[in-house]
This record gives C-alpha cells, structure tokens and sequence, in this order.
C-alpha cells in the first residue's frame, strides 16, 4: 500500500517544486496586462533561450546527481567526493559559457535571428546568467529529493518563487511595456539562489575533484546531453518555426499562453514522477530487480488513472478562470485548440514507465539516438504543419510527437527491463480519450468546449471507476488518513 508519507512528500515535490516554473504562470496576468502581446512572445523566445543554455550549463548533472545518490548512498565518503567533483564540473563549465558568450554572443544572436525583435545586448546575456545560476538551482533540488529532504527543498524553492514575484512584479510597474520586469525578475532571483545553493552544496560536501570519477561521469552526462538538446528541439523549436512563417512575436505569444496554462498538468505529472522514482529505484535496488512488479506498476496505474481525471477537468476549468485574470481578448484564441494541446499528457504514464529503467540502469547512450529522430520528426512536421495551417499546426505538431516518443523508448528500454503492465489501464484507456478528444475536435467543434469537456470528464470517470473498481479502496484509503478520516 502507498504509505501516508507518500503523499505527504508528493504534495511538497509536486506543489513546491513547481513553484520556480509556476511563477511563470501566476504572472501571466500582469505580463498580458503591462506588455503588448508581441513583447509577450518576444518574452517567450527569450525564456526558451534560458532553458537551452542551462541544458548546456548542467551537461547532465542535474539528472546524474540523483543516480549517483544511490549509487553511493553507503558510502559516505565517495558519495562527499562525488558531489565535490559536480560542483567543480558545473562551476567550471558555467564560467566557460559566460566567457564564450561574453565574447561572442552578439555575433551569435546577429546570425541566427537576424530581426529586430531579440538582440544579445542587454536581455540574450541577461538569460545566459539565469540559465547558468538556474542550472546549479535545479540540480541540487534534484539531489534534495532523491534525499529525501523536503523541508530544505520547501524553503529553498519558495523562497525563489517569492523573490521572482516580487522582483519581476516591481520593476514591471516601475518599467511598464518593457522586458525590464521579467529578464530582471528572473535574473536577481536566480542569482540569490545560485548563492544559496553553492554555500549549501559546499558546507555539505566540500569542493574538490577527483579524475577518477570523469569517466563515469561523461560516460552518463554526455547522452544526456544530447538527450536534453533534442528535447529543448522537441519543446520549443516550434516558437520559433511560428515566428519565422508568421513573422509577428505576438503569434508566438498566443501559442505559449495555451502552453504555459497547460504547465499545471505537467508540474503535477513531473512532482509525482519525482515523488515516485525515488521509491521504485529503491525498489529495484533493494530486490535486484531488471523487470516489472505489482508494486512499482501501481504507480504508474495510479498515475495514468488521475491525470485522465485531470485533463479534461482542466479542460473545463480554465476557460472559467482565465477571463477573469487575463482581460486582453486576444489570448482567448488558446481556448480552441487547448484540448488538443493536452492530450500528449494521456502519454506520460507510458513515458515515465520506459524511462525510468534507462536512468536506474545508466543506460543512457540510447537517448540520443531516441530523441535525434523525435526531434528531426518535430522539426519536419512543424515546419509543415504551421507553415500551411498556422498556429493550429504548431499544436497538432506539439501531440503528435508525443505518441512517437513512447514508441522509441519501449523499444529501447525492452532490451534492458523487463516489462509487463496492465495494457488496457495503460494503453487503451489513454487511447480511447485521445481519439475521443480527437473526435470532438472534428464533429463537436461547433459545440460549447465548455460542454463538451464535461462530458468527456463525466466519461472518463465512468470509464475509470469500472477498470479500477477493484483497487478504488486501496487507492483512496491513504488519503483518508490523511483527512482522519476512518475507511
């Protein structure tokens, strides 16, 4: 049974470990409000700019930090001389990108966009210091919560999350339509949590580093790498594939409204994953595993069964809410197409369940490979699909991806795991709510989606009550607990 702790850690990893990306969200109303809708999407295109720098800036570690945790859990002292090592590597290899782009940034921003809209000077710098100070933050959260540690992991990412609040809301009413507010909300914030962490990582572990352990560590960052460029193509290449064909930022400002709105999905799905992975790791380890269990397969059951729940519900939700925050009509435009752009989380459950035994297994030379030809395909089919339909490409460009992805990694990860689940929980249901969304985008598009996504909620509950019916107590009775409520 999923322990009380369990859900009691999964709410701060979930809520709390969103929060740094969901200040994103929370500020949409006043960034809609006091910037025009093309520095909106000017905005976007720098954000996107950030997160490919600090993939550059963690070269992997901040997925590596926790694999290593496990690995040296016992040992005390080489698990001290492995994350001085780290903290040598990301410090030295963020002082390499801030030389390189101090010298040659301008000439490199001039190439590639060529437009008035994005320039090096101030804003292109301004994100290569956030990334890199953004880098160390995110890798020692990482390290946080495969320690299980989640009252540091509380205040450290609060803390954050209200500074950026603060920062950004200020400067943004003292500098009104212009991207003063947030390049400078997220670069002060991130700087102070840079600070933070480093003394933290220091104070823990000591500085230091050890060739010896170079090997295993290129070995397993490298392809992760490589692994998180192509996704950066896979995520946000379709920004700029809109601006290029439809010239104006604000059409790119429209489209990752729609996006970051769908974030509240994604930050559930990633806190749970967090939350998750920890506990089937220990598993595997603990009983020598290299195949799948009814115990680990339950939560990624569970996880599937609630984010069927929760997209439709979300669906509904926020064409309520929304207009009652963001006054500027213009971003409504999201609201036709917002389904569509939900259905690649019906996926995640699949996806987590294929990637986690590349990770636990340090076998992540496959990604790239995996990823290369997700990312060649989403560069193809964007290009396609937005230059001959528009903003609607981009977003039936963003599902069918998706579906793609966990192809590929099943593929790879049956050559190392032993994998058996429950199909129709994990296959067919998600199935059957893709082509019903799929449907009702064609034949219901006339239809109030307001309407139309009760029904699919209405739906999907009865269709998740009579498959689940049998593991309903054991599902619901830890949350009872926690309500002091007896089952």
């Amino acid at each position: 049974m999923i322990s009380k702790h369990f859900f009691k850690s999964s709410l701060i990893y979930s809520v709390v470990g969103a929060l740094p990306y969901a200040s994103g969200i929370i500020l949409i109303p006043f960034f809609t409000q006091m910037l025009s809708p093309t520095d909106f999407g000017v905005n976007a295109l720098y954000l996107t700019i950030v997160y490919f720098i600090q993939i550059l800036s963690t070269y992997g570690f901040d997925t590596y930090i926790g694999i290593s945790y496990f690995e040296f859990k016992d040992n005390r002292q080489k698990h001290k001389e492995h994350i001085g090592t780290i903290i040598v590597s990301l410090l030295a290899i963020g002082a390499f990108l801030m030389a390189v782009m101090i010298v040659c940034g301008d000439q490199i921003f001039s190439l590639i966009f060529q437009d008035k809209f994005l320039s090096f000077y101030p804003y292109g710098l301004m994100s290569v210091f956030t990334a890199i100070f953004n880098g160390f933050m995110k890798t020692y959260s990482n390290l946080l919560i495969n320690q299980q540690r989640p009252e540091r992991f509380f205040w450290i990412n609060v803390v954050n999350f209200l500074l950026v609040i603060a920062v950004s809301l200020t400067l943004l009413y003292i500098y009104p339509f212009t991207l003063n507010g947030p390049m400078w909300g997220r670069l002060l914030p991130a700087a102070f949590s840079f600070i933070v962490v480093l003394y933290f990582m220091i104070s823990e572990f000591g500085i230091g580093f050890r060739k010896e352990f170079l090997k295993g560590i290129v070995s397993f960052c490298t392809p992760m790498l490589v692994y998180a460029l192509f996704m950066w193509v896979v995520s946000y290449i379709d920004r700029f594939v809109i601006k290029h064909f439809l010239v104006d930022p604000m059409y790119v400002g429209i489209f990752d409204f729609g996006v970051k709105l769908t974030l509240l999905i994604d930050f559930f799905q990633m806190g749970l994953a967090n939350t998750m992975h920890p506990k089937i790791y220990n598993i595997w380890k603990d009983n020598n595993l290299r195949e799948s269990t009814t115990e680990v397969n339950r939560y990624y059951n569970g996880f599937t069964a609630i984010t069927l729940l929760i997209i439709p519900l979300f669906v509904i939700v926020i064409p309520l809410l929304v207009p009652i925050v963001v006054k500027k009509e213009i971003y409504y435009q999201c609201f036709t197409f917002l389904s569509i752009l939900c259905l690649g989380f019906a996926t995640r459950g699949l996806f987590n369940m294929f990637l986690a035994p590349i990770f636990f297994f340090k076998k992540t030379k496959v990604l790239p490979k995996i990823f290369f030809f997700t990312a060649i395909f989403q560069i193809i089919i964007s290009i396609l699909l937005i230059k001959n339909f528009g903003l609607i490409g981009a977003v039936w460009a963003t599902f069918f991806i998706k579906p793609i992805q966990v192809i590929l990694l099943y593929i790879e990860s049956r050559k190392i795991f032993k994998l058996k689940f429950n199909a129709v929980k994990l296959i067919y249901l998600p199935l059957f709510y893709i082509v019903m969304v799929i449907f009702s985008s064609i034949f219901l598009s006339e239809f109030n989606i307001i309407i139309v996504g009760s029904v699919q909620f209405l739906i999907m509950g009865l269709m998740i009550f009579l498959i689940y019916k049998n593991e309903l107590k054991q599902t619901i009775e830890p949350f009872l607990k926690l309500l002091g409520i007896k089952s």
